[in-house]
């Protein structure tokens, strides 16, 4: 089985590698595509932030499960 890894930040490649010869998985050219993350950058800045009350009640729900 081979595996192509997109979008993959250097500092988890290691690690990845490291699993993926555990399973027995062949890894091709693994890749840091910077435009991908510019880009995602880019739209969470349009994106609106939470509330305080928001956070809390995320952090709550959770704490809960």
């Amino acid at each position: 089985m081979e595996l192509v890894l997109k979008n993959v930040q250097k500092k988890h490649l290691p690690l990845i590698s490291e699993l993926a010869k555990t399973l027995k998985i062949e890894l091709s050219e693994p890749v840091e595509d910077d435009n991908y993350y510019l880009k995602a950058m880019q739209e969470g800045r349009n994106t609106a932030m939470l509330s305080e009350q928001e956070k809390l009640d995320f952090i709550s729900s959770l704490k809960a499960k």
